[in-house]
């Protein structure tokens, strides 16, 4: 047959647009078909059976064929309706008459095929489902286990895999034949189906063991077989399905018993089993991993608590085996490992049994290598506070000058500087029995000023939207104020005032308040338990001048259930009793809160930089990690060190009215700052790093402040909580959220928590509405 001849029936057979037109080509055709043309014939059936079922394509017209193609085939294949069964389609296709002659042509001539005929057809036969008791599929099998020893790695892996999908339940010859090939080169595999469908086997292979003796040898074997294959998927395919990506947990779950620390790297290394959350898997190493902690090197054992972190997976078993470890080696790590060990305690608010071991141990490495890391040395204290534990030893070194000189000329200062303003304000508002130095006004900036990736990436399935709208509609636009950023740099997702009488105050000029009447709609904010008050609502400049961010929580006197505050609490912080005056730093003087920090005209003085940073991140960065960024920031000169983070961000807790930037102080950052955490994705690929457009603030209107003044006003704070706020399939906010919470709530803030799980279950705004309404009758006046 000529060069011409072929390729003019194969680009006739791949332009066919029925079966039907397919199978005249081939059978109407006899001297221009050669073997070569029976595998693109059948593969081009399977795709038309494909289009058809999807309802792409319709089954019947084929076109005109050549010279000696004419006249319609008989017995044409009908077509099949949309959304038929595979079973029916196969059915049809092996009652018509010209693919009974298509399959007699191969099998009458199957053994003259060369092995690349063979194969294809065997693959395209399976792929087609014709049912494996069938003529054309046994004399293809037949002619593979004889021609086996010929096969290259890709053929054999084709057999395989035709093999699998013919016989899917039972352990057929060549599927065996095929395997022993498959393992000896499993390394050279790269075809993704291939290797699950080994999977696949293996996966039948080891039920059947677990149903018998699943102390056997041969299960052993079988379970280092699925580790190698494992291994060596997680190393070759970057892309999965949902299905497939559940094989792979199935399977390492069933190898965890074998995996050593050599295997446990790799497949923590892995980037496809990075960015999956392999629960199973999990599952099954926290019950392996307490029989080999003392296997496990140290870059391992990081590696686990990143993943674990990573995908917020409040494992307790596994938890405990890190407390373990980090508790026996402590003093031989480096500070940059044991940050990464330490953050899924914080991140998960977990707390492990061995707590008093735990801190003990973390506060003595602290204390030795506190100056070696500075950045590790703060990121270790913002999860030790994060759990509620405040090292004052370690505080002390950390808000010493020398500390302190040795951050401010390293380049990476621009992030430690945003964390030591973070832990300062936590110690003032959690920690107030310290007496230790503290950080200097000139050194303390603004922490967070705009939303979290995670929240913008997010923010098509976040309920914010539906609650701005439900919110929009009961007190008014101007009635709250939505992503608005608190002192010490807390981002919030809407911020109300209510005044003594449960009136929902204008937050914003050009707006009167929502009136709170028991005759008022349901969709209408009304507490039964107000008592009445005067309509005049004056400007509440006395009240929100003490919104300095470490203001006390409230006023002397104001009436306040017991217990509110200590919800968010620590089991440290919750009120036992009173307590006595506070002693100044090193007992000289009692400290004054409010003069230590000023009113919120202070805050006018600090300074913000364009964070990268984000409050739930969960990946830690050390000081090499953002040498290269912070020193390629500032090239030639090294800037004084006042002169870092020269932008004014005006008043926090007020609004409306521009500051303008001083003179001489530069308009934008000039440099990229490495995040102090490492930015990684959660959920379906987001970015746990703060957005790099930053959130303008402005100061209060005047007219705003003398409009409102010498009212008693409850300053509510709605919190849309996410699943991504929450530690894996658990109702615990990870640590930094409760952080903020605990926070916002000892600076006199009333926190209404919606959870999604609240949220979910709502349909429709007026549900939204009466719900938010609800919520807001919680709040104590």
């Amino acid at each position: 047959m000529s060069y011409d001849t072929f390729f003019t029936m194969k680009r006739l057979i791949d332009r066919s647009r029925s079966v039907d037109e397919v199978l005249r080509w081939v059978t109407q055709n006899p001297g221009k078909i050669s073997h070569n043309h029976y595998p693109i014939a059948l593969q081009k059936i399977g795709q038309l059976l494909v289009l058809q079922q999807a309802g792409g394509m319709g089954a019947g017209g084929g076109g005109s064929g050549g010279n000696n193609s004419g006249g319609t085939g008989e017995g044409a294949l009908p077509s099949s309706p949309a959304g038929s069964s595979g079973e029916g389609a196969t059915r049809q296709i092996l009652d018509h008459p010209d693919f009974q002659t298509l399959c007699d042509a191969i099998v009458n001539d199957c053994s003259k095929f060369d092995n690349f005929s063979i194969v294809n057809c065997l693959y395209a036969v399976a792929a087609l489902g014709l049912p494996c008791d069938s003529q054309i599929v046994q004399v293809l099998e037949e002619e593979s286990q004889g021609r086996l020893s010929q096969f290259n790695q890709k053929d054999i892996s084709m057999v395989f895999s035709s093999s699998m999908k013919l016989h899917p339940s039972s352990q057929h010859p060549l599927i065996e034949t095929c395997l022993a090939g498959l393992e000896k080169n499993i390394e050279r595999e790269r075809h993704p189906q291939t290797l699950f469908l080994l999977l696949s086997y293996y996966r039948t292979k080891w039920r059947a063991l677990q149903a018998g003796d699943s102390g056997s040898a041969e299960q052993l074997v079988v379970n280092r077989k699925i580790l190698r294959l494992v291994k060596h998927t997680l190393a070759s395919v970057s892309c999965v399905r949902d299905h497939e990506m559940a094989l792979l947990d199935e399977m390492l779950a069933a190898c965890a018993c074998e995996a050593s620390n050599k295997s446990l790297e790799l497949i923590f290394s892995s980037h496809l089993f990075y960015q999956n959350r392999q629960e199973k898997f999990i599952c099954s190493l926290a019950e392996e991993l307490p029989k080999k902690v003392d296997s496990i090197t140290p870059y391992t054992m990081a590696l686990i608590a990143k993943y674990i972190a990573r995908h917020r997976l409040r494992e307790a078993r596994l938890l405990d085996t890190i407390a373990e470890f980090l508790v026996k080696k402590g003093e031989y790590l480096d500070s940059k490992v044991i940050q990464k060990l330490v953050f899924p305690f914080s991140r998960m608010s977990y707390r492990p049994p061995s707590e008093a071991q735990f801190f003990s141990k973390l506060e003595m490495v602290l204390e030795l290598k506190a100056l070696s890391s500075p950045l590790a040395t703060v990121n270790i204290l913002m999860s030790l506070f994060q759990l509620g534990h405040f090292p004052s030893l370690v505080l002390h070194r950390v808000f010493s000058p020398s500390f302190i000189s040795n951050v401010t000329n390293s380049p990476y200062a621009l992030i430690v500087r945003r964390y030591l303003s973070l832990l300062d304000a936590a110690v003032e508002l959690e920690h107030r029995e310290y007496t230790g130095p503290r950080l200097q006004d000139s050194h303390k900036v603004l922490m967070f000023e705009h939303a979290l990736t995670a929240d913008e990436v997010n923010r098509k399935y976040s309920y914010k939207g539906l609650v701005a709208e439900a919110l929009r509609q009961l007190v008014g636009e101007h009635g709250y104020k939505q992503d608005e950023v608190l002192a010490p740099g807390y981002y919030t997702d809407f911020l109300l005032w209510i005044d003594h009488s449960g009136r929902v105050l204008p937050i914003r000029a050009g707006s009167a308040a929502v009136s709170l009447r028991v005759d008022s709609s349901p969709c209408t904010v009304v507490n039964p338990k107000s008592p009445d008050s005067s309509n005049t609502v004056t400007a509440l400049t006395s009240d929100f001048q003490k919104f300095s961010p470490f203001s006390p929580p409230l006023e002397e006197g104001a009436d306040k259930p017991p217990g509110q505050d200590s919800a968010f609490l620590p089991p440290h912080m919750r009120p036992s009793g009173p307590t006595g005056q506070r002693v100044g730093t090193n007992g000289a003087v009692p400290l004054d809160y409010n003069p230590y920090y000023t009113t919120s005209d202070y805050y006018s003085t600090l300074a913000k930089e364009h964070s990268l940073e984000s409050q739930d991140s969960s990946t830690l960065s050390s000081p090499s990690d953002c040498l290269a960024q912070a020193s390629s920031a500032m090239p030639g000169t090294t800037a004084p060190q006042d002169s870092l983070f020269q932008f004014s961000i005006g008043k926090i807790l007020e609004d409306e009215g521009g500051t303008p930037i001083p003179a001489g102080a530069n308009s934008g950052a000039d440099c990229e700052i490495t995040p102090f955490y490492e930015g990684v994705t959660y959920e379906g690929g987001e970015s746990d790093v703060v957005t790099a457009s930053p959130l303008q603030l402005h100061s209060t209107d005047p007219s705003e402040t003398e409009r409102t003044s010498g009212e008693h006003v409850k300053r509510v704070i709605m919190s849309v909580n996410d699943k991504w706020h929450y530690c894996h399939n658990s109702d615990v906010l990870v640590g930094s959220r409760a952080m903020r919470d605990r926070h916002l709530q000892l600076l006199g803030y009333v926190i209404l928590q919606l959870p999604y799980l609240e949220l979910e279950k709502l349909n429709g705004i007026e549900e939204v509405k009466q719900y938010l309404h609800k919520k807001l009758l919680e709040v104590p006046l």
